[in-house]
């Protein structure tokens, strides 16, 4: 969370193809590190520098897409970003458990199949160079202004009502979703891979529903799709609170996550369409810090919640959070595609922004 700053500030100052290619290289150093060192007290602070470079890919890649692509397939860009990237996730999950089981029985040594494992996860992601390699990447758009200094950004005066969405939506989902395997085994008494097989039809749904909400967004709009797709999860979640019918609590789960992540990376589309190219970058780190802070609070709420209530109490008020997030959404922008002209359904050759608003 605290490395979404400074990377925003270096994308004002580098071309976003360099910090890439840096972050990968260093995430790709640090999993290394963390295989040959034996000191828990290095361990620590190379885990954090791991998690701090993929935090740069996160606040770069809308930017990044924005300053690479047109109108014509944009919004097709943010949502298959997000699908590769959750579908690649649980492959690799699946793919290193599996390895690194097998290589700890062939080698006598689960210790030496887990660094392996986690040596050849650090070859792969230096491989991720090769593409980037061969991506042109614009001279960064940052106004530098005599006085500004390290701090070459401007904050958009839309900023706020942008943050109110993941304020509340990070909110509501860190007082529950961290905690829905819990849901399965307690309340359904269910095992680790009934809910493990239950989770991985969630992550497909979930890859599809990213694909689906750019299409949809191109019909309807971006603001309508992506508060539709919260409200519309809604009804599903207040079931998960309630039901103690298994199938009905499954298909509740399958559904609520398929439409809740539908709207990630139309709404991340539109926050860059309505800010200035050079304030994408600090945009996008904001939004990002602002939903892993309200999340890193929630969790321990709801973690007491639970504990202390069951699951029922912080679905419901995950529930009222994410309807005033919606609400807000469309309130504070129903009208703001309009007005500024974006256009999603009309295709375009000039790489170029569609826009520049004036914040």
């Amino acid at each position: 969370m605290l490395m979404a700053i400074p990377a925003s500030m270096l994308a004002a100052k580098v071309r976003m193809k360099w910090l890439l290619i840096g972050a990968t290289l260093l995430g790709s150093i640090a999993y290394m590190l963390l295989v040959v060192l034996h000191s828990v007290h290095l361990l620590f602070p190379i885990a954090t520098l791991a998690g701090a470079s993929f935090i740069v890919h996160h606040v770069i890649a809308a930017p990044f897409f924005m300053r690479n692509s047109t109108s014509k397939e944009r919004i097709y860009l943010f949502g298959l970003n997000y699908a590769v990237e959750i579908l690649s996730s649980v492959i690799g999950v699946a793919g290193g458990g599996w390895l690194a089981h097998v290589l700890g029985q062939r080698l006598d040594s689960n210790l030496l199949g887990l660094r392996i494992t986690l040596l050849g996860s650090a070859g792969m992601l230096a491989l991720a160079t090769i593409p980037y390699l061969l991506i042109h990447s614009p001279s960064p758009l940052a106004e530098r202004k005599p006085g500004t200094g390290l701090w070459p950004i401007r904050i958009p005066k839309v900023l706020p009502r942008l943050l109110v969405t993941p304020l509340l939506i990070g909110s509501g989902a860190g007082l529950v979703i961290p905690f829905l395997n819990l849901y399965f085994r307690d309340r359904f008494a269910l095992e680790s891979d009934g809910i493990g097989r239950i989770f991985a039809v969630s992550q497909a749904l979930t890859a599809v529903g990213f694909v689906l909400g750019p299409a949809l967004a191109k019909r309807f709009g971006m603001v309508r799709t992506a508060a539709a797709s919260e409200l519309l999860s809604v009804p599903f979640f207040t079931t998960l609170a309630f039901s103690f019918n298994l199938p009905l609590s499954i298909a509740a789960f399958w559904l609520r996550g398929a439409l809740m992540n539908m709207n990630q990376p139309v709404s991340r589309n539109f926050a860059m369409e309505i800010v200035k190219p050079h304030e994408q970058a600090f945009t996008n780190a904001m939004v990002e810090m602002t939903w892993s802070a309200s999340w890193m609070v929630s969790t321990q709420v709801g973690g007491i919640l639970i504990e202390k209530h069951g699951f029922k109490i912080p679905m419901l008020i995950a529930v009222g959070l994410y309807t005033t997030a919606s609400s807000l959404y469309l309130r504070f922008f129903h009208d703001t595609e309009r007005q500024l002209g974006i256009r999603v359904k009309k295709t375009v050759t000039d790489p170029e922004p569609l826009l520049e608003p004036q914040g």
